[in-house]
């Protein structure tokens, strides 16, 4: 049976998982799918295609079900569930955030999707298309960041083993980055990141307000 382009993106993904970013090589997948590497050439000719069809894959994995013309969500809830959403898209795949945020929206097309989606919410909730596509990208933005900087730090990669002790060190001169870091680091990853969607959201929403106000 001829190779699949579907078949080269999931095992790109398998070996994301295992070995990370740096990891995935077309040549590696060539050998891990006992094929030339004219056959991936074929369907995928570099790496940066590759990198961008993985993307697509790990976002349908959380979004090919979801129905963008029925959802009937206000723009404040559909901000917040677009970004958790995301994130816990982000978060199926070692390295995931890293690969989505440098997506090319050409081919990473159901990013493309939530884009369109959330400014066309925005945009029914009092916006203009201009001001609804800068809330957009602060929200999805926020999300890339967010995601990146979780995945580069335990548990999803090792951290300094003396974490606590270099906390303690800085609190002798920081004492309030020290404990601000101590919360984020010491209890759930998801908690700082809801308290961000939420600060984006009342932000907003001010933003909304402000303009109301400005065209009575």
């Amino acid at each position: 049976m001829p190779m699949q382009k579907n078949q080269i993106v999931q095992a790109a993904l398998d070996v994301l998982d295992r070995d990370g970013l740096e990891g995935v090589t077309l040549r590696r997948l060539a050998t891990e799918l006992n094929v030339k590497a004219a056959s991936i050439y074929y369907h995928i000719p570099s790496k940066e295609r590759l990198l961008d069809e993985m993307a697509n894959a790990i976002l349908e994995e959380q979004f090919g079900t979801f129905d963008f013309e029925n959802d009937q969500r206000d723009w404040a809830e559909w901000l917040h569930k677009v970004a958790h959403e995301l994130r816990r898209a982000m978060l199926r795949h070692r390295e995931g955030a890293r690969v989505v945020a440098g997506a090319h929206p050409d081919i990473a097309v159901v990013l493309v999707k939530l884009w369109d989606f959330t400014i066309r919410v925005l945009h029914k909730g009092g916006f203009s298309l201009g001001k609804a596509g800068v809330i957009t990208i602060t929200m999805i933005n926020f999300t890339f960041g967010s995601v990146i900087e979780e995945q580069a730090s335990p548990p999803y990669a090792p951290g300094p083993p003396d974490a606590a002790q270099e906390i303690q060190s800085m609190g002798q001169r920081f004492q309030r980055v020290a404990i601000a870091m101590e919360a984020w680091m010491g209890g759930d990853s998801g908690a700082p990141f809801d308290t961000g969607v939420r600060i984006i959201i009342n932000g907003v929403r001010a933003e909304l307000a402000a303009e109301k106000t400005d065209a009575k």
